[in-house]
This record gives C-alpha cells, sequence and structure tokens, in this order.
C-alpha cells in the first residue's frame, strides 16, 4: 500500500440518488436534505461500509444499539424498512439494502457509485 493510500479516508458515499455525508451525518436524495435518525444512520453507514458482505442481524444490533438496551432482530427488521424508504425508489423491491434470508441483509453499491475520499493532507489545509 502507497504512503497516499493509507493517508486517504472516506468520508461519504454516493450511490443512485443518495449522497451520504459521514461526517456531518448528513443524507441526500437528489441534492434534498432527508431527515435520518443517529440508528439509521449508524446501520446504514455500517452497511455502506461493506458493500456486498452479508451483515447479521447480531452484528447491525452491535453497531447501532447500546448494550444496555435490548434490541430484536424485528427492532433491525423495522430500522431496514425505514431506511428502505429514504433510500430506495421502490421500498417494496429494493436494489442497494437486499435481504438475504435467514441471515440478515446485504448492500448492493450500483456500478459507478464511488467513495468520498480526501487525503488527510488536504484535510488539514481545509481546516
Amino acid at each position: 500500500m502507497s504512503d497516499l493510500q493509507a493517508r486517504t479516508i472516506t468520508y461519504g458515499v454516493n450511490f443512485g440518488e443518495i449522497s451520504i455525508d459521514f461526517k456531518t451525518m448528513e443524507m441526500f436524495r437528489a441534492g434534498q436534505p432527508v431527515q435520518i435518525t443517529l440508528r439509521e444512520f449508524k446501520v446504514l453507514k455500517f452497511l455502506v461500509s461493506r458493500p456486498r458482505i452479508v451483515v447479521s442481524r447480531q452484528k447491525l444490533i452491535k453497531s447501532a444499539w447500546p448494550k444496555r438496551q435490548r434490541a430484536s432482530y424485528r427492532t433491525v427488521d423495522n430500522c431496514i424498512a425505514q431506511l428502505r424508504h429514504k433510500v430506495e425508489s421502490n421500498p417494496s423491491c429494493p436494489v442497494f439494502i437486499r435481504t438475504v434470508h435467514g441471515v440478515g441483509y446485504k448492500f448492493f453499491p450500483p456500478e459507478g457509485s464511488h467513495p468520498l475520499s480526501q487525503s488527510l493532507d488536504s484535510r488539514e489545509e481545509n481546516k
């Protein structure tokens, strides 16, 4: 890995009409802001950060729910349903957040989607 690759971080992602800024915790659809809860943001970021990898409901619970709060698999399913309404053009036929029956969920980025990256050096210049 080159020094430049090691010094580059991902601070967001674009896919379809969706743009997510991890730093500001904002989501936009076709340039318009979308209201998203902290929990929804954590779940979406966890999935988007692992494209095409099956993520179990248990891993999603650990990533987005505090240990002191009990969350069931149904809670995860409800969160995913809410996200689909915000992310998918047709939530009943999801393209980006797909169910892997009996296991969990998988994020499928479309062709041409890309992470928003910036080198750490240029971030220091922008401060």
